[in-house]
């Protein structure tokens, strides 16, 4: 099986530290990655590197779907890879409805209007998201947590192979945090979709990813199972706080000592 992303020796700096020195690693279809770090350890960095928006070292090797990412046209690029950022805003005045009509424009040609599928499509990332009932009004009306919903909105619609997400759930309430969650671990079961996530949540990564990166700064890494990978000692090295872990009925909660 191809990977859907594929990356060998990686080495990033910030103005700050060191990200990752010759990181290597392989994200297959199905698979959902959690990227866990302190503030500003450079886990957006890394992510913008991951989508190609950031230029990568000259030793690096990052492969979309088997190819070079470099090699990806720009268009072809998008159907096969979507980023959520941590401020993602159009700044256009659209309604809800146009703006994640947004995501399907990779799907089309220069001259093409928007088709039956890519309305449905749209339809149904407005229903997961919970804008539907919201579709015709303006988006820059929007509260912070439903703007944020929308832009999630707009890279469900793009339905692309692999997600890069830059902590997808800030800025929403608990049962929005858990609806999408849960949404991107049914995209990656049962269509095979690969998903690479920052998150700053502990609790979140061991029961919604199978695979975790922690970036600890000074180009220390570990990387590996979510059970095996996010542990008290793990994670309070990571968070330079004392972490505990206590069972509850869905799982492990962690919390700080």
């Amino acid at each position: 099986m191809t990977p859907a992303l594929e990356v060998a020796n990686l080495n990033l700096k910030s103005p700050r530290d060191t990200i990752c020195q010759n990181l290597s690693l392989r994200v297959m279809p199905g698979e959902i990655w959690g990227i866990l770090g302190p503030n500003g350890v450079g886990k957006s960095t890394l992510l913008k590197t991951l989508a190609g928006l950031r230029p990568a070292p000259t030793l690096a090797s990052i492969e979309l779907g088997g190819q070079p990412l470099e090699r990806w046209p720009r268009r072809a690029r998008a159907r096969r890879m979507a980023i959520l950022l941590q401020d993602q805003e159009t700044g256009l005045p659209l309604t809800v409805f146009e703006t994640a009509l947004l995501g399907r424009h990779p799907h089309l040609g220069l001259w093409d209007r928007p088709h039956h599928g890519d309305l449905r499509r749209t339809l149904s990332a407005l229903r997961i998201t919970g804008l539907n009932g919201q579709r015709h009004s303006p988006s820059q009306a929007l509260s912070a947590g439903e703007s944020r919903r929308l832009s999630v909105a707009l890279v469900l619609a793009q339905d692309p192979d692999l997600y890069l997400l830059d902590e997808p759930t800030t800025q929403l309430d608990l049962h929005y945090q858990r609806r999408l969650f849960e949404h991107f671990v049914g995209l990656a079961r049962k269509r095979g979709k690969a998903v690479v996530m920052a998150l700053h949540d502990p609790t979140a990564a061991v029961r919604f990813t199978t695979r975790v990166l922690l970036l600890f700064g000074g180009g220390r890494t570990v990387m590996g199972d979510s059970g095996a990978c996010l542990t008290p000692d793990h994670l309070t090295a990571l968070y330079g706080t004392d972490v505990v872990a206590a069972h509850s009925p869905r799982g492990l909660v962690f919390d700080v000592f």
